[in-house]
């Protein structure tokens, strides 16, 4: 998002502000903003917004878990939730609007900067299911994360 003064007298200064928006945007990133004046001697001029947005909490390898296999035989996956902050941080509960087809656990890797949420499949029907799991936090950043379920459970 670009924000500038519209109107620059000749010879005068002008303030243009880059934003990004660190909610969108993940690891390293760079960003060009291209200016354009009526001066001719140089019509534009590129500016590079350069850095990298390091989440309030990550998880590995993503926020998203599939469950697939035979019934009763489902694998069991994981995901690791990992605090970036210098201050400790406490998972506070689980929920989940599949409670009728998985089951899951938390464990305490790193006490205050690392879990593994474990997760498994209890489904006792054969078909397709899509949901969630809502992880609260005590960090008041990132109070909820939100975890997509995906099942497929198959007769054999």
């Amino acid at each position: 998002m670009a924000h500038y003064d519209r109107v620059i007298p000749p010879g005068g200064t002008g303030n243009i502000t880059v934003t990004i928006d660190s909610g969108k945007v993940r690891g390293d990133f760079r960003k060009k903003a291209i200016i354009w004046s009526n001066d001719l001697q140089r019509m534009s001029v590129a500016l590079y917004l350069e850095g990298e947005v390091i989440p309030h909490i990550s998880l590995d390898p993503g926020g998203y878990l599939s469950l697939r296999g035979a019934k009763g035989k489902v694998p069991k996956e994981h995901l690791d939730i990992i605090n970036n902050h210098k201050d400790p941080m406490k998972i506070t509960g689980v929920d989940s609007d599949l409670s009728d087809n998985i089951a899951w656990h938390v464990e305490e890797v790193k006490p205050g900067y690392a879990y593994r949420l474990g997760v498994e499949d209890i489904s006792e029907k054969v078909g397709d299911y899509t949901g969630h799991l809502y992880v609260r936090t005590d960090n008041p950043l990132k109070p909820e994360l939100v975890i997509i379920i995906n099942g497929h459970v198959s007769e054999k």
